[in-house]
């Protein structure tokens, strides 16, 4: 098996225990609970990153092109949008 494939599996089967986690229990990774602020936002991030890896991980058993780069595409801007909900879950909320 190649690393292009199996890396970004293992970072999706990561991503996707922590935002599991996150979501069923509130558990956190240790280096990240004390930034961390709402766990359910933070949760769905990383299932939605889990996704976007996982997305990385089957592009290259596809045989046409056009599959190819719209999971390339798809993987892209699951990440950023990921990405954008995890850094909100670790934001404070504004309470008045």
């Amino acid at each position: 098996m190649d690393w292009y494939v199996v890396v970004p599996g293992a970072i999706a089967l990561v991503f996707a225990v922590g935002g599991v986690a996150a979501l069923r229990t509130g558990w956190v990774f240790p280096w990240l609970r004390a930034r961390v602020y709402r766990t359910g936002l933070f949760g769905r991030g990383q299932l939605l990153m889990a996704a976007a890896f996982a997305f990385q991980a089957l592009a290259p058993f596809s045989d046409e092109r056009a599959i190819r780069s719209g999971l390339g595409i798809a993987s892209v801007l699951a990440l950023v949008a990921g990405l954008v909900l995890t850094v909100l879950g670790q934001r404070p909320r504004h309470e008045r």
